[in-house]
């Protein structure tokens, strides 16, 4: 099932050093920052359609998370193509659309919260509803697109457990599926929608002082380092995929850069914690209750 003392060449040989190295620390750091937002969400008495989107987040990065030791189990003694790799991909896409897709969800709410705050108070009785259906959507449309396109990921197309051959393209609606709905929409939502809001705070400074004033300032500041975070992580990854779609099977500088850049995007596991925390940070001591889960 596999293979310990595996025959590499010397781009092979690099790429598995890289993994071995880089993957462990991730999966540490990722599972300590996620075990203890899972307790402090566990701790909160009251939730708002925020702390919905946001445990929806926690749920796609911890997946992804708990699922990683495979990888790393892989950059050492490598699976042979298997069920289990179609298995694995398939939740390595899924871990990462769904977070993709949450943050976006995630930018266009804080958007018209900031945007159009009376109309938000109106129809704050019905946010939460409208946040466990998005985070629902989200997840149904993400296995919808897995089982139509699952034959993409048959071990038949896969070079290794992780990796497809680079001489089996995806299929063109497959592509255009992954760049466009999965990438190039949610990443101008979010930058469009951070942007707005963003210059919204910083222009209502003028009319307040004190604490009111640097708080807008830390969430300005917040907003501002979710969005360079998000285009840091999930950018790469899919120019990688379009390199590799391009390219001719030899480039071995597209084999690289795409597996660095997978691990580019399974680092925002751990870069999402530093939002939990900044989230959960500005909740009153009165909505959580001192109970385990």
């Amino acid at each position: 099932m596999f293979n310990c003392s595996p025959q590499r060449n010397q781009t092979e040989a690099v790429i598995s050093l890289f993994e071995q190295v880089a993957y462990p620390p991730v999966f540490i750091v990722g599972l300590f920052f996620n075990i203890t937002a899972l307790l402090m969400f566990c701790r909160l008495k009251r939730w708002t359609n925020t702390h919905i989107y946001m445990f929806n987040l926690l749920a796609a990065d911890f997946l992804a998370i708990i699922f990683l030791p495979f990888k790393i189990f892989d950059a050492f003694c490598p699976f042979s193509p298997s069920v289990l790799c179609t298995v694995l991909m398939c939740t390595q896409y899924s871990n990462m659309y769904s977070s993709i897709f949450t943050i976006t969800a995630i930018s266009f709410h804080r958007f018209i919260a900031v945007r159009f705050p009376f109309l938000t108070k109106a129809l704050a009785s019905k946010s939460k509803t409208t946040a466990i259906s998005a985070c629902f959507f989200i997840w149904t449309i993400i296995a919808v697109i897995c089982v139509i396109n699952q034959k993409d990921l048959y071990t038949d197309k896969l070079e290794s457990c992780y990796d497809r051959k680079f001489t089996k393209r995806l299929e063109m609606h497959f592509f255009l599926i992954l760049e466009i709905l999965g990438y190039l929409i949610p990443v101008l939502i979010v930058i469009i929608c951070s942007i707005q809001t963003i210059y919204i705070l910083v222009r209502s400074l003028q009319r307040v002082q004190g604490e009111d004033r640097v708080a807008r300032k830390n969430i300005a500041a917040v907003i501002t380092a979710n969005m360079f975070t998000f285009i840091v992580c999930f950018t790469p990854v899919h120019i990688g995929l379009l390199l590799q779609y391009l390219a001719r099977p030899d480039k071995e500088f597209v084999h690289v850069f795409f597996d660095v850049s997978k691990w580019i995007a399974i680092t925002n596991c751990c870069l999402d914690s530093i939002g939990y925390y900044f989230l959960l940070k500005r909740v009153p001591k009165k909505t959580i209750v001192h109970t385990e889960c």
